[in-house]
């Protein structure tokens, strides 16, 4: 799934505690693209756009993201989408792998999934911009 530089990105996220937004301005900074709050997002709009970077933190096992997925399924199947996980438990973290297996089969087999540091309240790692140095080289690769 290589995402072509003329193809058009909407980068859409979820927050609590501030982390995910972060991260979703900092990806928009690097990558051309339009950022949209999850709750905020027009069905229609999303018709219009060829790539997904679908981001949210995590939060006791679930993510909002693949529930906006689920919902959104039928109309962004045929896209190219990264999701991308925000949460304080590294990626090989036990509770980071139950998030991940929640996500439905015909989601997984479909995505590109990342998995990346934030913060809950006062714990996490702290945010950082490079955090994002692996997204933003598979989108641009």
């Amino acid at each position: 799934m290589t995402i072509m530089k003329n193809e058009k990105i909407a980068i859409i996220y979820k927050t609590v505690y501030g982390s995910t937004e972060k991260y979703a301005r900092w990806l928009n900074e690097a990558v051309k693209s339009d950022v949209f709050e999850m709750d905020s997002m027009n069905v229609n709009l999303l018709k219009s756009y060829d790539a997904l970077v679908v981001m949210s933190g995590t939060y006791a096992g679930k993510m909002p993201l693949t529930g906006f997925l689920k919902k959104n399924w039928e109309l962004v199947k045929n896209k190219k989408i990264i999701m991308v996980a925000v949460g304080a438990a590294p990626q090989d973290n036990w509770w980071s792998k139950v998030t991940y297996f929640f996500v439905p089969g015909f989601i997984k087999n479909k995505v590109k999934y990342f998995k990346i540091y934030g913060k809950f309240k006062d714990k996490g790692e702290d945010v950082k911009k490079n955090n994002l140095k692996e997204i933003i080289e598979y989108i641009k690769k």
